[in-house]
């Protein structure tokens, strides 16, 4: 959002809906207007108890229309309708809205966002990548490190809360909410109030979003996004730390591999840690050919100081800086042990 001061108190009404309980996507697009208008429709579900578009725009002067089923302007005049112009923006709140598609009309110029939340009893839990590891005897599926790989297998699992949900279907959309390919995810769990789907997928060369969409009990289209946006990236960091606990007064080395999946290109690497152990510089530059990897080397000094029950996430960020752009990261997260309690 581009508020100016006087506009600050305004956005509370944005804060008040989006930390309500059970609080879904129903779209999020962005996109350049470039002179010309979009539109978009979007479906309202009998299970939406209330409703907040959020329109913003890097330039004054653009404009959101916002119409209900039928064809009828949506304005603070309305009965249950809150309605917060901005200078570069608009957040409009309607309490019981009427189930069916509805219509929102963006013109003007510069780059918005636009994004409809709803309290409803449809919602995505989480959805992330994931692939087979563990123990022996504790084997399962388990989130990937960073992005998921270009032109590698990937599989995706989702859950959503689809006790109202009558079905679903599951696709990939563009930043601008098209859809971009449908995909097969199978459920994996009976219960529909926490229910888990997975599948192997094919991913887009564009950046992605997940979107369920389908017909609620009583038959109304539903939709609802994934918010978090994920890409497909062509560089890889894989932890190869042996540890996770790390005793006062010792010193550890953490190795991380970095592997190129695309042409020869340089890249810049970024390592932090949250309680600054590690001695490593802040950045350093990689040549990696075709399919070339390099292991990474980061010397963790712990404090004798450092506190039992401490927690450091310890970061790898790697960037391209020619070829083509791509970046993915690593989190390992290290506990101290022994040494006083904090």
């Amino acid at each position: 959002m581009f508020l100016q001061r006087n506009e600050a108190g305004k956005a509370m009404q944005l804060m008040r809906e989006s930390t309500r309980e059970n609080v879904s996507t129903i779209l999020w697009a962005s996109a350049k207007l470039n002179g010309a208008g979009q539109r978009f429709e979007i479906p309202v579900d009998t299970t939406v108890e209330r409703i907040t578009f959020t329109f913003s725009v890097d330039t004054k002067g653009s404009t959101l229309v916002l119409k209900r089923p039928g064809g009828l302007i949506v304005d603070d005049k309305a009965a249950q309708v809150e309605d917060a112009e901005l200078n570069c923006g608009r957040l409009i709140t309607v309490v019981k809205p009427q189930p069916g598609i509805w219509q929102a009309d963006v013109n003007g110029s510069g780059t918005y966002w636009l994004e409809a939340q709803a309290q409803s009893e449809i919602y995505f839990i989480t959805a992330e990548f994931v692939k087979p590891g563990g123990r022996p005897g504790h084997e399962g599926l388990f989130k990937i490190q960073g992005q998921p790989l270009a032109g590698e297998h990937a599989t995706m699992q989702a859950s959503v809360s689809a006790s109202e949900a009558r079905t679903t279907d599951f696709s990939f959309v563009s930043e601008r909410g098209d859809v971009l390919k449908r995909i097969q995810l199978k459920a994996s769990s009976e219960d529909r109030e926490f229910m888990e789907f997975v599948g192997d997928v094919a991913l887009p060369d564009a950046p992605f979003r997940l979107a369920v969409s389908g017909e609620d009990a009583r038959g109304s289209r539903f939709q609802r996004f994934y918010a978090p946006l994920f890409h497909a990236e062509s560089v890889e960091v894989i932890p190869k730390v042996k540890f996770d606990d790390i005793a006062p007064g010792s010193v550890h080395e953490a190795e991380f591999e970095i592997r190129n999946l695309g042409a020869p290109r340089n890249f810049k690497v970024v390592v932090t840690d949250s309680r600054r152990f590690a001695t490593f510089g802040e950045t350093c530059e990689l040549n990696l050919g075709a399919r070339g990897t390099s292991v990474l080397k980061v010397k963790l000094t712990v404090p004798g100081s450092a506190a039992k029950g401490v927690e450091d996430d310890l970061v790898v960020v790697v960037s391209s800086t020619s070829g083509a752009a791509t970046t993915n990261s690593a989190i390992v997260r290290l506990t101290v042990s022994g040494g006083p309690t904090e």
